[in-house]
């Protein structure tokens, strides 16, 4: 793969946006960075090199959607406009995805995992190997989503969380976006991506990079809410450094 043009044509693409708007160069940034995740765990796996090139290059297009999302919306509010979706309709459905890449070969690996990195799981009718593109794009992409969060957003532990967030959390489950009520409940989804990961190089990646419990060191919590956020830090930490068994 060409990625010197792939790197081109993604900016080209971006540079229709406002980048005046935080949350456009956010997003440009966040995807570059993604792209190189994805490239790092792909090698700790031992793809191919056409295989790490592959998930090099799902990394570049996995937020594709956020751009026109921002623009029409100036949110990244999935519930408003879901941005995986729209990003396969941007590649797929207008055509763009032939500017980055002329083989048709893997259309299907990378449609699949563009709209499935946002959701609470992967389609169950995806291939084995599909589902490992869209597994490491859904890793990389939480990654540095622990970096983003802990450098651009105010993050608080304040309010008192919905019980609902916090029973999933403790079942170290995946939370529903539609249970978030207040900001503390956005902690523990973000938090709770953790539980979410499936490689073990994927961990290893994020313990190396430090951004989780930079993350964790950066939330403030209220008085009230102290024993228990201690309580559910132990929990993320526990998996964060635990048994590699855990996890492929």
């Amino acid at each position: 793969m060409d990625f010197k043009k792939i790197e081109e044509t993604f900016k080209e693409y971006v540079d229709e946006f406002d980048f005046s708007n935080e949350k456009i160069s956010l997003k440009y940034y966040h995807t570059l960075e993604v792209a190189n995740i994805s490239l790092e765990v792909a090698k700790r796996l031992h793809l191919s090199v056409e295989d790490q090139d592959l998930a090099r290059l799902i990394g570049y297009l996995h937020d594709i959607g956020r751009f026109e999302q921002v623009e029409k919306t100036n949110t990244f509010k999935d519930t408003i406009m879901d941005h995986a979706d729209n990003g396969v309709r941007v590649l797929f459905d207008l055509g763009l995805i032939r500017k980055f890449i002329t083989d048709t070969e893997y259309d299907n690996i990378i449609k699949i995992a563009v709209r499935n990195h946002n959701k609470l799981k992967i389609i169950d009718e995806a291939s084995d190997r599909e589902k490992l593109f869209a597994n490491i794009i859904r890793d990389s992409d939480k990654i540095d989503i622990f970096r983003v969060r802990k450098e651009e957003y105010s993050n608080e532990f304040i309010m008192q969380p919905s019980d609902i967030v916090v029973d999933t959390f403790r079942r170290g489950k995946s939370i529903n976006l539609r249970d978030i009520k207040n900001k503390s409940d956005s902690i523990l989804c973000v938090l709770a991506f953790i539980f979410d990961m499936n490689y073990q190089a994927s961990l290893d990646v994020l313990r190396e990079k430090g951004y989780y419990v930079n993350l964790l060191n950066s939330i403030k919590v209220s008085d009230e809410n102290k024993n228990l956020f201690n309580e559910l830090k132990d929990i993320v930490l526990k998996k964060l450094n635990g048994n590699k068994e855990d996890i492929c």
